[in-house]
């Protein structure tokens, strides 16, 4: 049972410190002034890509030509261009908002379309200096959307945009040439199963790679190199495969390719990139790469599906008279040295003016175990019911709108054990979770956050589900992911099979800001090391591998007097001991 629900969709773009997914359409532009041609990229003072607009599937040259509105001749285009000034010509229009009544004309959709109406053949929207920081190579993605903008759409920074100005002001004729990829990826694999995921739980993720293949050109291609790439957010490579594929014919078209080589990854907290590319012999003079970079982050304690930005808010299209769902899907790494619980979830939600104020909204939150029972594809899965006898339901808690609430906020929500009605839910290593928030029919209009920059993949394609009358495990046909995370803790500050004191020394103790762990194994061990509060809330933690004799040092300028947890977790058991900040 995979189906998809209608959604609704609200517009509102809220973005957070965002780590999102970037790309390389593989486009060059070429300037052509008096017979000298000069090739610009996409990124850094090059131009940047439209979420709308058509794609070129072959060259697309023409004269260039500055767009004028009809009043002021200016070419910010916040009047109307007189039909046919840009026919058969690539138009240029300044990025910039309209005074009123011309207000909706300064969006960039309505520019495009302006100057498509006009007769253009493709459009490039030059920055300005305007924002704050700002300079002569700032690019950006075009937001917006609008079928009828059907050319091609670029945004210039302002150095290539004065490049071009001044190539026409000079008086010589001016070509511009946009010439897409011979190859493009139409879509790629993204191995891993969450963007954000903790320390401890990373290692129950192999990255396989796979990207669906385009020949643009149509035309027969020889050599095509396939890449893919796990890197450090430095650029530093941690693993490469790649596919040579002789021959891409004519005809391909979104023709899936599987990379060789599986990547287990044994990361430190940090940021890293998924990065594919393509290259093939050059057709003609111009050497083209398409890429794609995709992020996910190793966090001490959070699973998320987001990329901490936020995309929008779905909700389903007919609202349940009984309220409605959305769960996000985590998997608990079958090598977890220690054990976990789950003290706090967290979700944002959003409403539309008129309906129920947000501050009326409320949620009930779940933690389920997935039954071992259910196939790894889930085709066993029982989801005609809430509480599925396929979930056993662990944890609960409640959430009521804070009298200060906001459209995509995020909220955190104690959870609460359900046999013990205690604090903190226990996790067990190899386990699925799925963690839901439930709008009664009293708040059915609220939308749940969604992020959309990524898609991530997990063991089974299953990433976010939905509830209304059943669970669907497709979520809603927009795309993943749910803004519905789960942070987990330390289950015990207790040994329950006590290390020798020995093999580890705490100090100093007090400690200002800069922690010492003096490590002593008679062997070298595999060691999960974790900075806690007395609660066992993970302040930070991390894997190491081999140990035997080794010093590690933390800086912890940021913990506030008092008495922390320092632990260390073998296969052989734990060993917590405490230490003292004082400031």
């Amino acid at each position: 049972m995979g189906g998809l629900l209608l959604f609704a969709l609200l517009q509102v773009v809220f973005a957070q410190n965002s780590f999102a997914q970037s790309t390389n359409s593989g486009v060059t532009i070429r300037v052509t002034v008096g017979g000298v041609s000069t090739d610009f990229v996409e990124g850094d003072c090059g131009f940047g890509p439209a979420a709308f607009g058509g794609f070129p599937s072959v060259d697309v040259c023409a004269p260039a030509a500055w767009a004028h509105d009809v009043i002021g001749q200016d070419s910010i285009v916040c009047d109307s261009i007189p039909v046919g000034s840009l026919s058969g010509k690539i138009g240029l229009v300044r990025r910039g908002g309209c005074a009123a009544p011309n207000a909706a004309a300064g969006n960039f959709t309505s520019k495009a379309f302006n100057a498509q109406r006009a007769g253009a053949v493709a459009v490039l929207v030059a920055n300005h200096y305007a924002t704050a920081g700002q300079t002569s190579c700032t690019v950006q993605t075009m937001t917006g959307t609008n079928a009828a903008v059907t050319v091609p759409v670029f945004f210039l920074s302002r150095g290539m945009a004065e490049f071009i100005d001044g190539a026409i002001n000079s008086g010589q004729p001016v070509e511009i040439c946009i010439h897409p990829p011979n190859v493009f990826m139409a879509s790629n694999f993204y191995p891993v199963q969450n963007v954000q995921t903790p320390v401890s739980q990373i290692a129950t993720d192999t990255f396989g790679f796979s990207a669906n293949l385009t020949n643009v050109r149509g035309t027969d291609l020889t050599n095509v190199v396939l890449t893919a790439k796990v890197l450090t957010a430095a650029g530093a490579e941690l693993f490469s495969t790649s596919l040579t594929i002789p021959l891409l014919t004519g005809d391909v078209a979104d023709s899936l390719f599987v990379l060789p080589g599986l990547y287990a990854p044994e990361l430190p907290l940090g940021d890293y990139r998924i990065y594919y590319s393509t290259e093939s012999d050059p057709l003609g003079d111009i050497d083209f790469k398409h890429e794609t970079r995709d992020v996910f982050k190793v966090t001490d304690n959070l699973f998320a599906k987001d990329d901490n930005t936020i995309s929008n808010g779905l909700r389903p299209g007919t609202l349940p008279e009984a309220g409605w769902a959305i769960g996000n899907l985590y998997v608990m790494s079958s090598g977890s040295l220690d054990n976990y619980v789950v003290n706090t979830t967290e979700f944002a939600h959003a409403v539309n003016t008129g309906e129920t104020p947000i501050t009326n909204i409320n949620a009930d939150m779940f933690l389920f175990r997935v039954n071992d029972d259910v196939a790894a594809d889930w085709s066993l899965f029982e989801g005609t019911d809430f509480l599925s006898p396929s979930f056993e339901w662990l944890g609960t808690g409640s959430y009521d709108a804070p009298a200060n609430a906001a459209n995509y906020q995020l909220q955190q929500i104690e959870m609460l054990d359900l046999n013990s009605a205690e604090p903190g839910v226990p996790v067990t290593a190899g386990s699925n979770y799925v963690v839901a928030a439930f709008y009664p029919d009293s708040s059915a209009t609220a939308f749940n956050a969604f992020d959309q920059d990524v898609e991530t993949a997990g063991p089974s394609g299953i990433n976010t589900l939905s509830f209304s009358d059943q669970w669907y495990l497709g979520g809603f046909s927009s795309g993943c992911c749910a803004v519905l995370r789960m942070y987990v803790d330390l289950v015990t500050t207790t040994d329950e099979k006590p290390l020798p004191a020995s093999y580890m020394n705490v100090y100093p103790n007090p400690v200002k800001d800069v922690l010492n762990l003096g490590l002593n194994f008679g062997t070298a061990s595999d060691v999960t090391i974790t900075i806690a509060e007395l609660s066992g809330r993970t302040i930070k933690i991390e894997d190491k591998k081999g140990l035997t004799n080794e010093t590690i040092t933390y800086n912890l300028p940021q913990l506030a007097s008092g008495t922390y947890l320092a632990r260390i977790a073998t296969k052989e058991g734990t060993l917590t001991k405490k230490f003292v900040v004082q400031k």
